[in-house]
């Protein structure tokens, strides 16, 4: 696990010891606390920042070369069936100089160019400078656990692990782009291929970028970005139940053994739920020493899962670790605004930091049980929705639908029971889309200052161009099964733009690997050949994969509700943070900005700490977004990661 960055310049006007590649490197050096590295030529110039996981040695030193130099690579992430590949190689002739997973890469490559993507099961963001085509290629796993942010201006394209790699070339502009703050007020996150910045983007998952030099040798020219995998949904309606409980207990387990190789100690967080609970178990059956295991609670009993992760560490023997999180947590806002370099709203993103902070004391890394929901289908949204489409199909949908969105016309959007209302006046997918947002189309329209930059946002589902997007996205599942459409949107988007941006983030902030068993690509290919009514079987979530590991976890885990790993904000903005809030969002600063209406960012607040309504989200998001600002566009260039933290927090 590290940190990479580069710059290309088709001109071939870099300089050994350019300075700022060595500055993009020391923005990331979070990621790569071991050491760093460099590579440097005229057209291309690399930077790594190493956290050793695998072959401590020299050897495993990056960026990489192959024997005559000709390659060169920076990699930041694992390839689990690194050890399967390498015989192979080796019978073809290549020779390997040291034991690492980032060596079978190059010489992959050398053979299958780009092809060979196809082939490594990880988790990776990888950049390769082949010398003799004078070409940069850059990549990314399946799912985007891994990131990659670039920006060319037409003579260079550089790129980097995070954003601030970019941004610490003062040349390049921090303009504020107004459809990604669109985008992130509807989901609480800003999805591929934007970024909050106009101009810089971010490479999708499962996909590769090429750049070479145009033929007029004065400007870079890109090819892609190309797609080399995408998760195909083809049921299989021979499979049978049983098929499906013996596949995933073997594809589980396999999972899980690929990915406890390390030079370095290891163990796993543990919630208490069933996907966490899942990876625990199997580690334990496949250690031969006791887990570290790693958890957070909280005083709000609604919130808490600790209860059941101590039900698992005594049933596997683990070394148990747990941390409580209190109301202060919100003194690390400054600190996730400043590692996660966009705005994003996913409040789990505190107990994730806290975590990962907790785990960082005893391990170097930590897997956790992220996919498990998005692969066996266990959001709640999707009980909801299916029950929701159980219903509408009994009625006359057309004729229902237009009563409603008759009704919810009328009805102010802050009314209580607006929101159910609106729903029913959408088809089943939009009400789903609905289910996402944050801000629905109407809310986002009455929020934005119609002086700002978000003005004009589009008032409704059919219009707004984020619903659209979902829409397309939901089309690519080549399905009209509902709860395939809903998965497949997840896995796309809501996967690698929240929770895998979430755990990379709050994660490296410590310099800790994170890895996720449950979204090694196998199993979810296997997923997609189960038809839909198994997947879902007697209305109930995760079905397949509470059958497979019956016999394996305690039933108080199987029988458990799902409760997610949020925090108790609704607590705690009605409470010990409210002021807080209503401080930040409603100073001078704030206000100057002309983005948000300002009687809307009050009600929001005053709603909320009524108990009128549950509002704690939104005022997270403009919580969120409103510190970025001072962080980003106020304080820019970005200050050090030394310079962030509680006391910056305290000024604000």
């Amino acid at each position: 696990m590290c940190g990479i960055c580069g710059i290309f310049d088709a001109q071939g006007a870099l300089h050994a010891g350019d300075p700022l590649v060595r500055q993009m490197a020391a923005t990331i050096a979070h990621r790569g606390p071991d050491n760093d590295g460099f590579y440097e030529s005229p057209h291309c110039a690399l930077g790594h920042r190493r956290l050793r996981i695998l072959d401590l040695s020299p050897l495993g030193h990056q960026p990489m070369s192959n024997e005559d130099g000709s390659l060169w690579v920076s990699f930041n992430g694992e390839i689990y069936n690194y050890l399967d590949l390498r015989p192979e190689l080796v019978n073809r002739g290549h020779h390997f100089r040291s034991q690492s997973d980032t060596e079978v890469i190059l010489h992959l490559y050398e053979d299958e160019g780009e092809d060979c993507l196809r082939q490594l099961n990880g988790m990776f963001a990888i950049a390769i400078w082949d010398q003799r085509r004078r070409r940069l290629l850059l990549a990314r796993d399946r799912f985007g656990k891994k990131p990659i942010y670039y920006y060319t201006d037409g003579r260079r394209l550089l790129f980097g692990s995070e954003l601030k790699a970019i941004v610490a070339d003062p040349s390049v502009p921090r303009e504020l782009d107004p459809q990604a703050l669109a985008d992130y007020l509807s989901l609480g996150y800003i999805p591929c291929p934007r970024t909050i910045f106009r101009g810089i983007s971010k490479l999708p998952p499962a996909s590769w970028l090429s750049v070479e030099i145009d033929p007029s040798g004065a400007s870079v020219r890109l090819r892609g970005p190309e797609r080399y995998w995408t998760l195909r949904y083809a049921p299989d309606a021979t499979i049978t139940e049983e098929d499906c409980v013996s596949e995933i207990r073997r594809l589980t387990r396999d999972a899980t053994r690929i990915r406890l190789f390390s030079d370095v100690p290891l163990g796993a967080f543990l919630s208490g739920g069933l996907d966490s609970s899942a990876v625990v178990a199997m580690m334990a059956e496949l250690s031969s020493k006791p887990v570290e295991t790693f958890s957070i609670g909280f005083d709000q009993a609604s919130h808490d899962e600790s209860r059941f992760a101590e039900i698992v560490a005594r049933r596997f023997g683990t070394h148990h670790h747990s941390l409580r999180c209190a109301p202060d947590a919100l003194e690390t806002l400054p600190t996730l605004v400043h590692h996660f370099d966009e705005p994003f709203a996913d409040e789990s993103a505190i107990p994730t930091y806290y975590v990962s902070k907790l785990a960082r004391q005893y391990v170097t890394v930590a897997l956790s049980g992220d996919g498990g929901d998005e692969v066996f289908a266990g959001y709640s949204r999707y009980e909801e929705a299916m029950r929701r489409d159980r219903a509408t199909s009994r009625l006359p949908g057309a004729l229902i639908r237009g009563m409603f969105r008759m009704v919810s016309d009328m009805v102010p959007s802050h009314q209580r029971g607006w929101g159910v209302l609106h729903r029913h006046s959408l088809n089943n997918l939009d009400a789903y889309l609905a289910d996402l947002s944050l801000f629905l189309p109407r809310a986002k329209a009455a929020l934005a200052d119609p002086r700002g930059v978000l003005a004009p946002v589009e008032p409704t589902a059919a219009t707004d161009l984020v619903f659209q997007r979902l829409r397309r996205l939901a089309a690519e599942a080549g399905t009209d099964d509902l709860l395939t459409k809903m998965q497949y949107t997840d896995q796309m988007l809501y996967l690698p733009d929240d929770i895998l941006v979430k755990v990379d983030r709050a994660s490296m902030i410590v310099a800790l690997e994170a890895r996720a068993p449950l979204l090694d690509y196998r199993l979810a290919e296997f997923m997609a050949t189960v038809p839909a009514a198994l997947r879902f079987r007697n209305n109930t979530k995760k079905y397949l994969f509470k059958r497979a590991m019956e016999g394996i976890l305690p039933a108080e885990i199987l029988q458990r509700s799902k409760m997610g790993f949020a925090v108790p904000l609704v607590h705690w903005f009605r409470n010990e943070s409210a002021d807080f809030a209503r401080d930040v969002l409603l100073s001078p600063t704030a206000r100057q900005r002309g983005l948000f209406r300002e009687q809307e960012v009050e009600y929001i607040l005053n709603c909320h700490a009524a108990g009128r309504r549950d509002l704690s989200l939104k005022i997270w998001s403009l919580l969120f977004f409103e510190v970025w600002c001072r962080e980003w566009l106020d304080d820019a260039p970005t200050a050090s990661a030394s310079e962030v933290g509680a006391t910056r927090c305290a000024a604000i």
